[in-house]
Order: structure tokens, then sequence, then C-alpha cells
């Protein structure tokens, strides 16, 4: 080999350390770096993994507050609907009690105004059989022709004439 120009201990000795260079470079130089890409590389699919997750789960999220809502909106519409009704029930309860108390108070009214009207018949047929009573005594303790009786009974009646405000 020395033909050629090739010192054998000389290729040697540069070949062992070509291969300790390559060694050594790939040991301390190279393998970290390909470690630290290779980590890198992997937090970034991670990261987009985590990412893709939070994306459905914010989409999820998303459609369980729509719902909530939904389900919120349709108690507040049940709400206002029970609360129509009650209130509806209850002008229709105050109003049938109000009806009720004004048959009350009128049946009241007109069991008194039937009972005034008979106390005030009842009296004005004690002062007719009273009036009667002195006519026929005025008559009997005079004995008058029948002209006279009549104009008798006249006098009397215009003597006991009831005024229009029923007093005396």
């Amino acid at each position: 080999m020395g033909e050629l120009g090739i010192n054998l201990p000389g290729l040697l000795v540069q070949l062992v350390a070509f291969l300790a260079f390559i060694f050594l470079f790939w040991k301390y130089a190279l393998g970290p770096i390909t470690n630290m890409l290779d980590e890198r590389s992997r937090r970034i699919s991670e990261s987009m993994a985590a990412a893709e997750r939070m994306k459905q789960e914010m989409a999820a999220a998303g459609v369980r507050n729509e719902e909530i809502l939904a389900e919120a909106r349709q108690q507040a519409q049940q709400i206002i609907t029970q609360a129509r009704e009650v209130s509806e029930a209850t002008v229709t309860r105050a109003q049938k009690e109000a009806g009720q108390q004004a048959e009350e108070y009128l049946a009241r009214a007109q069991a008194t105004l039937r009972q005034e009207t008979e106390q005030a018949r009842l009296q004005l047929r004690q002062e007719l059989a009273d009036l009667a009573v002195m006519a026929a005594g005025r008559i009997v303790k005079k004995e008058l022709d029948p002209a006279a009786q009549s104009r008798l009974i006249e006098e009397t009646l215009a003597e006991a004439a009831v005024p229009a405000d029923g007093r005396r």
C-alpha cells in the first residue's frame, strides 16, 4: 500500500480517530440533539393532543351550557305560566268571594227591608185600628145622622193623617 501512498498505520490511526470522533459526536452531540428534538416533537404532539381535547371539552361544555340554558328558559316559562295561573285563580276566587259577599249583603238588606216593611204595615194597621176605634167611640158617644157620621170620620182621618216621612 505504500505504492499508493497510503500509510497503513496512519490510516488505521485516522480510522480509529474517525470512529472515535463519530462515536463521541453521536454520544455527546448528535444523540442529545436528536433526543432534544424527539422530546420537543413529543411535547408538541402532546400539546396538540391536549389542545384538541380541550377543544372537544369546550365544544361539549358549550353544548351542555346550551342545554342548561334551554332548561332554565323552560323552567322560567313554567314559573311564569304557573304564576299566571295562580294569579288568575286568585282573581277568580276573589271575584267569587266578592260576589258571594255582595249577594249576602243584598239578601240581608232585602230581609231588613221586608222586616221594616212588615213592621210599618203592622204599625199602620194598629193606627188604623186605633182610628177606627176612636171614630167608633165618637160615633157611639154622639148619635148623629149619617152625614154627620161621614163628616166625623173624615175629620178623624184628617187629624190622624200621617205625613210622607211617617212622623205624626
